[in-house]
């Protein structure tokens, strides 16, 4: 086929995950040929879920990245509003120095109702909020690679503002998570990754993809310059999880699926033969060491 498959495992720190639990999912992936680690951004599972961590992404993701060698990590996906945005290309850029140029600026628009109230930030609504990640991504593009970054915009702005260092990759980059229109668009405008999750169907991420194509069209972008990412949950034969997860006393717990290898490879051809070449993967909470020995062991061979 030709085409380099690669692989990421995303961890939900909002699912209770302890930093040792993280970091081994970290090791075994950087151990058996995995690309990259991704955390989603939250605060927390639930408001009555009192007893369950849930670790800040982008620190989680520093202490990975001085726990590795070569794993890439990025947020799977940050969101916009919840730093300041030149604050946040800074936190990037920063880490893409202290990793020597393994991050992944993933962001998405945001969602959580609930964070946004706990945590007393404004919940604008979705339209409002996707333009706020345009002007965002804008931001972060100037501090990355312009000297003094000035950008007056209708939700943000900066003031000839100084950001150093520059990050070590040039781009930096962008990982946009989404399926609408209007996030795709903004992949079109800033992106260097689309990230479709979860499980989509075959027919929707084809047709996704086609759309994305049209705004390239529109934004004089080289399509295939983006790398098109598929989150999927996935639980394989071999690497059962020995325990339910903190988080699921307060939402019932998960009834996996634990597919075979043969299956998950079909399950994942399926992908790649509709344009997907990078894969970011949920695993049984605790599972994920065995579930990415497994994986490239057994699975990515077939595929």
């Amino acid at each position: 086929m030709g085409m380099k498959i690669d692989y990421g495992v995303q961890i939900e720190p909002q699912f209770g995950y302890t930093y040792p639990e993280i970091k081994e999912a970290a090791l075994a992936a950087e151990k058996h040929g995995f690309e990259s680690l991704w955390a989603s951004d939250h605060f927390m599972i639930r408001p009555d879920a009192l007893d369950v961590n849930c670790l800040e992404a982008w620190m989680v993701l520093t202490a990975v990245a001085m726990d590795t060698k070569k794993l890439r990590v990025g947020a799977m996906v940050a969101c916009q509003n919840y730093r300041n945005p030149v604050l946040h290309a800074k936190m990037a850029a920063t880490l893409d120095n202290i990793s020597n140029g393994r991050v992944y600026f993933g962001v998405g628009a945001g969602w959580k109702e609930v964070e946004y109230n706990a945590y007393n930030m404004p919940f604008p609504p979705a339209w409002k909020r996707v333009r706020q990640l345009d002007e965002s991504l804008t931001i972060a593009r100037k501090t990355w690679t312009e000297p003094v970054a000035d950008f007056k915009g209708k939700y943000y702005r900066v003031n000839n503002c100084v950001s150093m260092p520059k990050p070590v990759q040039d781009p930096l980059p962008v990982s946009v998570g989404g399926m609408g229109n209007q996030l795709i668009k903004i992949t079109a405008k800033h992106g260097d990754m689309i990230n479709l999750a979860w499980n989509t169907s075959y027919e929707k991420f084809e047709e996704r993809l086609s759309v994305l194509k049209k705004y390239c069209v529109r934004y004089g972008k080289d399509y295939d310059s983006i790398r098109k990412s598929c989150g999927l949950y996935l639980a394989l034969q071999g690497a059962e999880a020995s325990a339910p997860g903190p988080w699921e006393k307060y939402s019932g717990e998960k009834v996996w699926d634990y597919v075979s290898p043969e299956a998950a490879a079909e399950l994942i051809r399926g992908y790649v033969d509709v344009g997907a070449d990078h894969f970011v993967i949920v695993f049984p909470y605790g599972a994920e060491p065995k579930s990415i020995e497994v994986l490239m062991k057994k699975v990515a061979p077939l595929v």
